[in-house]
């Protein structure tokens, strides 16, 4: 029984994966107001088996005609250890909200996710 549970976990992850990669992420909550739109969810963090090993929360703002913005909560040690962890900003002191910048700015929600989703699952595969 514990046997065909792993099984159906890992169908779940490799059709979820695979679908996501196209169209996005299921889980993620879409709000839209006025220029904006605010995307809200959890970035997942894969290990070298394409196995979900971390979820970070996170939010993506899309705007029209401007770069998005991306936010990352509480990002854990292996983030910070990364090479590219000058470019989480702290948003305010005494607060667990960092904005990421990039050097070529994502314009969509599908471009920013898929960078920031290769980012911390390098960051989490590199503190091995």
């Amino acid at each position: 029984m514990e046997q065909l549970k792993e099984l159906m976990e890992r169908l779940k992850e490799f059709a979820v994966r695979k679908f996501e990669n196209f169209i996005g992420p299921f889980d993620w909550e879409v709000t839209r107001n006025g220029s904006s739109t605010t995307f809200t969810g959890n970035f997942l963090v894969y290990d070298r088996k394409s196995k979900v090993k971390v979820r970070i929360q996170g939010q993506i703002i899309e705007w029209r005609g401007l770069p998005t913005q991306v936010y990352i909560y509480n990002p854990p040690e292996f983030v910070k250890n990364h090479r590219h962890s000058s470019c989480l900003q702290l948003l305010r002191p005494n607060d667990n909200w960092f904005k990421l910048h990039f050097d070529k700015p994502a314009t969509d929600f599908a471009s920013a996710y898929t960078y920031v989703e290769h980012f911390l699952t390098e960051a989490y595969n590199l503190k091995r």
